[in-house]
């Protein structure tokens, strides 16, 4: 849910941080509130509300009462929003159950591993300007990067031999790239030589996956 926990809709709205209020009252002393905490509520949750009474009125709903409502909301947020992250969401006296009854969501204080790399990359290179070549990317079995990871590690050899190395250790140079396609620019004295290249995969943690085959191609 990230950020956007909290309703549009100027009813839903009052009547969630009203909620809140009432149950940190009540809860004060079993989730450690100070009464301080929650009484700094009091009075952007009144000036809301007298927004609303007036916006929400047929008879006096007009384009500066609603300006007038969106600015007590961005006022109300600006002390509801630090109240309930800190004094809720992160607050381990609340129970998960408790944070759902709020309408808030609930942190995951277990989170999933990021896995390692167990696939090869597939890897497109062709020539693209005068000593550029383009590299395009993906899974073998889609557009989108594994779960977890973050870049692609290309590594290189420019050589005067069409045969490509046997080792990924003869590879000697490596660039990283986020996105694809990806573009490896050489010097001109390298144009017409042969640019050997091979791919793998980086989680966010920098643990790398296995390599894809080496492949060539001819530097324009």
């Amino acid at each position: 849910m990230g950020s956007n926990y909290l309703p549009s809709n100027p009813f839903e709205f009052q009547n969630m941080m009203h909620d809140i209020r009432n149950k940190a009252s009540v809860n004060q002393t079993q989730w450690d509130i100070s009464q301080t905490a929650i009484t700094e509520l009091d009075m952007p949750i009144a000036d809301f509300d007298a927004a609303v009474a007036i916006s929400e009125n047929p008879e006096t709903r007009t384009a500066a009462s609603i300006a007038k409502r969106e600015l007590a909301r961005k006022n109300l947020e600006k002390v509801g929003r630090p109240f309930i992250q800190g004094h809720l969401m992160n607050n381990r006296r609340v129970t998960a159950d408790e944070l759902k009854a709020m309408g808030l969501p609930v942190r995951d204080l277990h989170p999933t591993p990021v896995p390692d790399p167990d696939e090869a990359p597939e890897l497109e290179p062709a020539p693209d300007t005068a000593g550029v070549v383009k590299i395009r990317f993906r899974r073998v079995a889609g557009r989108a990067k594994p779960r977890g990871v973050k870049t692609i590690e290309v590594c290189m050899l420019v050589s005067d031999n069409s045969a490509p190395p046997t080792e990924w250790t003869e590879l000697h140079e490596s660039v990283l790239a986020t996105r694809s396609p990806m573009r490896i620019i050489r010097g001109g004295h390298e144009r017409s030589k042969w640019l050997h290249l091979a791919g793998r995969w980086v989680n966010t943690r920098g643990v790398k996956g296995p390599w894809s085959d080496i492949i060539s191609v001819v530097i324009p």
